[in-house]
Formats: C-alpha cells, sequence, structure tokens
C-alpha cells in the first residue's frame, strides 16, 4: 500500500502538484490570462466539490486559483486524495487558457 502512495505522490507531483508534509497538504497553483476563465475555473471547482462532499482550501487573486488539499486522514494521504487533486487537474486542462505554472 506504502508503494502504491509514493506512486500516486510522484503522478501529482509530476503534475504540479507541491507536497507539504507536515499537515499533509497538496498545493497547486493555477494561472489563467483573465478573470472570466479564473472564474469559470472556480465554478467548476465548486460542482466537484459539492458532488465530492470535499471542498479543499482556496486563495485566488484576478488570474490565478491557489488550491490547498488536506489529507482526509490525519496522518497519511488516501487514493481518494489524489483522485480528487487528479480531477482538479482535469477542470484546469478543460479551461483554454490555463497558462502552465507552479
Amino acid at each position: 500500500m506504502e508503494d502504491q502512495i509514493k506512486q500516486l505522490i510522484d503522478q501529482v507531483s509530476d503534475s504540479g502538484w507541491k507536497i507539504q508534509k507536515r499537515s499533509l497538504i497538496m498545493t497547486r497553483r493555477f494561472d489563467y490570462v483573465n478573470y472570466d476563465d479564473m472564474r469559470d475555473f472556480l465554478d467548476d471547482l465548486q460542482d466537484l466539490s459539492e458532488g465530492d462532499g470535499f471542498y479543499p482550501d482556496l486563495t485566488f487573486s484576478r488570474v490565478h486559483v491557489n488550491v490547498s488539499i488536506k489529507s482526509r486522514e490525519d496522518d497519511k494521504f488516501t487514493e481518494v486524495d489524489f483522485e480528487f487533486a487528479k480531477k482538479v487537474d482535469l477542470l484546469a486542462k478543460n479551461a483554454i487558457t490555463v497558462v502552465k505554472g507552479g
């Protein structure tokens, strides 16, 4: 099981997520060229969160969104956490104006 979690960590890290080991948080910044596209991403993320019953922490400005996913268990990430991160990535990829960023 630990090998599988390590593989999942590697996968999300490759797509731009940063893993913070204390407090077990995955974070990623999504940059957009304009407010409307950023807002569309937030609306889609709201729908995803409501559907999954999981609400990440968000900070945003006019053209970027920082998404932070806290571990659903206190001491480890689960497959469900990584699946949610992948779903967020898919939402961002569907937005035409996503700029690759940290």
